[in-house]
């Protein structure tokens, strides 16, 4: 019995953290940065991340010039936990001039893994990172 208050408790912790974490930024953009090698990359968001749709951008530049012509593929997943299935959202971003976009699925919240995978010129490069919903 005290093993579920706990995990009530954590539960309960966790989901006060994330409704505060979502009402600070709630009108504002989301974008997260980070590097893929020798790539850098930026993932952003016009508007603050969501449960359901979100559309994405990513911005891939080397030396400070943007990359184009590069296959980018986003994933997005949550470990499967006690009670709780492994979910994936992955997606092929379409290239859109400097910037490649596409929409996510963000079935719930709480914390998700991203993967980044850039292809370009026969080399393979990887973000790893993470976003709170």
């Amino acid at each position: 019995m005290r093993e579920f208050f706990k995990l009530l408790l954590v539960v309960a912790l966790t989901s006060l953290f994330i409704a505060c974490e979502n009402n600070s930024n709630s009108s504002n953009g989301f974008s997260k940065q980070g590097k893929a090698g020798s790539l850098d990359v930026t993932f952003s968001s016009t508007k603050s991340l969501t449960v359901g749709e979100n559309s994405i951008d990513i911005m891939v530049t080397k030396d400070g010039e943007p990359v184009r012509g590069a296959r980018v593929e986003m994933k997005i997943f949550m470990p499967e936990m006690p009670g709780m299935p492994y979910m994936e959202s992955i997606k092929l971003m379409k290239p859109n001039g400097n910037i490649y976009s596409g929409n996510i699925n963000i079935s719930m919240g709480g914390t998700w893994q991203v993967r980044i995978f850039i292809e370009k010129d026969g080399k393979k490069y990887k973000l790893s990172s993470s976003i709170i919903i």
